[in-house]
């Protein structure tokens, strides 16, 4: 079975159908072009030729570096407008649980979401790794379908980003446009000769000329529609399958995504009416636009699918069960545990639901507003010690009053909580952080620097919130302000050092028995691929010098990285034991990795 790690490293190079077809694509526009030169102007033939790869390149590169390197410009495009973390408003509200629940449970950031202006039942997700991935849904998807029903059509969502689909529909976006982009410059040209000022005959024949030769390349565009259209066929088809299936593994509950396509097979019209809607076709949950080479299967073939996978019919939705209020739990089997990263384990939508349902609504409030968020950081750090906690609050209160007021109030809600629910609150925290300004953070982070080493050192759970601080808010705000996005392709063996370190770390802090830590040392060295190499001492293994591996280890290509994580939990597993300590460095680990981590392991 191919694991989510394969499924990242092939996204990045899975194009080999898609470039047959855009090239062949570019061949015919262009012979086309030929001739079409050749009929009006036969010594331009060459200068034809350069013309049309103009046409199809000019445009292919401006989309490849603007829409189609952003999830969130693609959901602008279609007319987006991203919700308000704190929005209030009924249907927002119910589509932001829905997608924070489903974030937690597979240890992903949570996606921002965007409302289309559509009447319509559809959604998509965009953006080029799940760490940067958006989740668009029409005004109609999310009005009129329950939350079952929504919770199935983000669960399918969900896959495509677990599966690495969304790499290559962002690469689709950009030769779609390039090679149908003849066709709107044939229309420009006709357009412009019907409403051009009459002018003397001469000018008469060349007017003629042109609007003739705009509607050769309106001609010309349909074979350029044409091969656009098979690629959207040839890119989702199938995958439409998978992310049903999956949609019904990671919810538990057939019948959602059924009665969803149901509900959409039943609608009067499902067409998309903005004009961006045709090239992403390939992108959405369903049809936007009806085209020659459907783009997903028929809504019956899904649903009889979908019910196949549940024994023949859809069953009533599978209710809301108690959660057990465990803490951490060691996974029982390696494999698995390392299988269920990038999906969401069974039953984990249930759990997560459930706590985040406990929690108290002041707080839930407080972390959806930017003050509310940063307080809710300051508490989920607090030191458990008073004598430190009481300045650690003194200083927040100093610099930023209003978080600090908010901060005393709901404190007494944050330190209670496990460390597997503090990190919870942290993560929807992050979602709503991410939005704000660079300045603003810069100066709240200084002020957190200065509050976990109020006592001259940094704990465990304060250094793990600020490496998910890290990838979560600075890297979406420096993305934001035009930085690069860091190019994950190292293999293991160009950071050999460092991983050998960051294992021997977990290792160590897995038992006090440095025999025992050894061979767990040792085991995971193997699994990694890594030689042998004596264990690192405990005087030498400092958060400091795991943040510096760190550094150096997120750069890793998303196999590779897996390979670390499996090593890391083989380290973890070898007692028998989960404790929060390594619980809370596995989850600094698959941040910087960059590697969703369900919260069960």
């Amino acid at each position: 079975m191919t694991s989510f790690f394969e499924h990242q490293d092939r996204a990045q190079s899975r194009t080999g159908w898609l470039v047959f077809l855009f090239l062949f694509g570019v061949v015919g526009v262009t012979s086309s072009v030929a001739l079409l030169a050749i009929f009006f102007v036969p010594d331009s033939v060459p200068l034809a030729i350069l013309f049309s790869l103009l046409m199809i390149g000019i445009p292919f590169i401006y989309k490849l570096l603007t829409i189609s390197s952003s999830g969130s410009l693609v959901a602008e495009s279609l007319g987006g407008v991203r919700i308000d973390p704190a929005s209030r408003e009924t249907h927002e509200r119910k589509i932001l649980n829905v997608v924070e629940e489903m974030a937690i449970a597979s240890g992903m950031p949570i996606p921002p979401i965007f409302v289309l202006d559509e009447e319509c039942i559809n959604a998509f997700a965009a953006g080029k790794t799940p760490q940067d991935a958006v989740i668009g849904i029409s005004r109609g998807a999310i009005e009129s379908l329950n939350r079952d029903e929504l919770q199935g059509v983000i669960a399918h969502e969900f896959s495509h980003i677990f599966h690495g689909d969304m790499r290559i529909n962002m690469r689709a976006i950009a030769a779609i446009f390039g090679i149908m982009a003849i066709g709107y410059v044939g229309y420009f040209l006709l357009r412009s000769t019907l409403y051009a000022p009459r002018g003397r005959r001469s000018d008469g024949r060349a007017t003629a000329a042109l609007a003739l030769f705009g509607i050769g390349l309106i001609a010309i565009g349909c074979i350029g529609t044409f091969f656009g259209r098979l690629m959207q066929a040839a890119i989702s088809r199938q995958r439409e399958f998978l992310a049903d299936a999956s949609a019904v593994q990671y919810t538990r509950n057939p019948s959602g995504i059924g009665n969803a396509l149901r509900k959409i097979g039943s609608q009067s019209s499902s067409a998309m009416r903005h004009a961006q809607a045709s090239q992403l076709n390939h992108m959405f949950f369903s049809e936007g636009v009806r085209t020659l080479f459907a783009s997903h299967p028929p809504i019956a073939e899904r649903v009889k699918r979908i019910e196949s996978i549940a024994g023949g019919y859809l069953p009533d939705p599978v209710p809301l069960v108690t959660a057990t209020k465990e803490g951490v739990q060691p996974p029982r089997d390696l494999a698995a545990s390392v299988d269920s990263v990038g999906s969401i384990p069974n039953a984990s939508l249930l759990r997560i639901h459930e706590e985040i349902s406990s929690f108290d609504d002041s707080l839930l409030t407080a972390v959806h507003d930017p003050d509310g968020a940063w307080a809710v950081v300051f508490a989920a750090t607090l030191s458990p010690d008073s004598s430190i906690a009481r300045p650690q609050r003194e200083l927040v209160i100093s610099r930023f009053p209003a978080i600090g007021r908010l901060l005393e109030r709901i404190e007494r809600l944050v330190v209670p909580l496990n460390v597997q629910q503090r990190l919870a609150l942290v993560d929807i925290a992050c979602s709503t952080l991410a939005l704000g300004s660079s300045d603003t953070y810069q100066s709240l982070r200084q002020t957190l620097a200065d509050s976990v080493r109020i006592d001259g050192s940094v704990n465990l759970i304060e250094w793990t919130v600020v490496q998910i601080l890290r990838m979560r808010v600075e890297v979406p705000i420096a993305a934001r302000a035009g930085v690069v996005a860091l190019a994950r392709t190292d293999n293991i063996s160009s950071v050999a050092i460092h991983a050998q370190r960051t294992l021997g770390v977990l290792a160590l802090l897995g038992t006090d028995d440095e025999q025992k830590a050894d061979r767990a040392f040792q085991a995971a060295l193997s699994i990694v691929g890594l030689p042998t190499t004596i264990l690192p001492a405990r005087s030498a293994c400092t958060l400091d010098s795991v943040a510096v591996d760190l550094d150096r280890l997120e750069a890793l290509r998303p196999s590779a990285a897996g390979k670390v994580v499996r090593g890391a939990l083989t380290c973890v597993t070898a007692d028998g034991l989960t404790t929060d300590r390594e619980y809370l460095l596995l989850r600094a680990l698959s941040e910087r990795l960059s590697i969703p981590l369900p919260p069960s392991l």
